[in-house]
């Protein structure tokens, strides 16, 4: 099982937002399986899936996201 987490992001400050993303996930040595930029209807988010629950609580709580509700399966995330 995968958990994701998902976090609006605003197009104009997205190199800022990217690298602030990148430099917490490396302080904390999180490692996600996938980071992808997604455009739902007028907005983007970043969606980070990871392996364990905890770490996919902490980024969206950090960056203001929120995680999926529940699991995803390993064959939903490829």
């Amino acid at each position: 099982m995968r958990y994701v987490a998902e976090v609006p992001v605003i197009e104009a400050d997205l190199y800022e937002q990217m690298n602030r993303m990148r430099a917490w996930l490396d302080h904390r040595r999180f490692e996600p399986s996938s980071f992808r930029l997604w455009r739902a209807g007028d907005r983007q988010v970043v969606r980070v899936v990871f392996k364990v629950e905890s770490e996919a609580m902490a980024f969206a709580a950090e960056f203001g996201g929120s995680p999926l509700s529940s699991p995803v399966a390993d064959a939903a995330v490829a």
